[in-house]
């Protein structure tokens, strides 16, 4: 099977557009201390909540993986959140990710997880093992320098309080991602609504 026949895809939640724009605002105050092209920001536009990482799906199955994921969310409830706090994964010494946490109604995003990995998992979607932890990914490592580290752990205390804005979660879109030399490149697929309200 060639990659012309497969789909990348993942199911996402995305924050409001002012949102967006103020992560990667505290994104761009975080880089100023960083070597360059140490880390690989996302565009506004492409901050997201990755709620299932799909990978590679045959064209002929994404039908299939539409039902699933419809279905969960017909179940859903509408949840607000809040997006606070700046960290990384695992350590500043060792990063890979950049993050923005989430605060707020966290049991029903808990549940619309869960819905979702019990619905895909019968057309072979493998849940990721490690504990669900919400965030807002804002960059992925690229080339980490002791000094880097060093300039991130000084520079994640005074961004853990630091609030961004409101997120009312009224639906789970899934994306499509090709990946092009210049970065990852999203198309909206399909946008499935939760039915249930807060």
């Amino acid at each position: 099977m060639t990659a012309l026949d497969t789909m990348r895809l993942f199911a996402a939640v995305f924050p409001p557009a002012e949102v967006a724009q103020r992560l990667a605002g505290a994104a761009r105050g975080v880089a100023r201390g960083f070597s360059a092209n140490a880390v690989a920001w996302s565009r506004p536009e492409q901050i997201h909540l990755t709620l299932a990482f799909l990978g590679g799906v045959p064209r002929a199955k994404v039908g299939e993986f539409e039902r699933a994921l419809d279905e969960a969310c017909r179940r859903g409830q509408r949840h607000l959140l809040q997006a606070c706090g700046l960290g990384c994964f695992p350590a500043p010494a060792r990063a890979r990710v950049l993050w923005a946490g989430l605060d707020g109604d966290l049991a029903a995003l808990d549940g619309l997880k869960r819905a979702l990995d019990e619905n895909l998992a019968g057309l072979g979607y493998a849940p990721d093992k490690r504990p669900f932890h919400p965030h807002l990914t804002l960059g992925r490592v690229k080339q980490w320098t002791a000094g880097d580290g060093r300039h991130l752990a000084a520079a994640l205390p005074a961004g853990r309080q630091t609030e961004f804005g409101p997120c009312m979660v009224e639906r789970v879109e899934l994306m499509q991602s090709v990946l092009l030399p210049a970065g990852a490149q999203y198309t909206l697929v399909r946008s499935f609504p939760l039915w249930g309200r807060e």
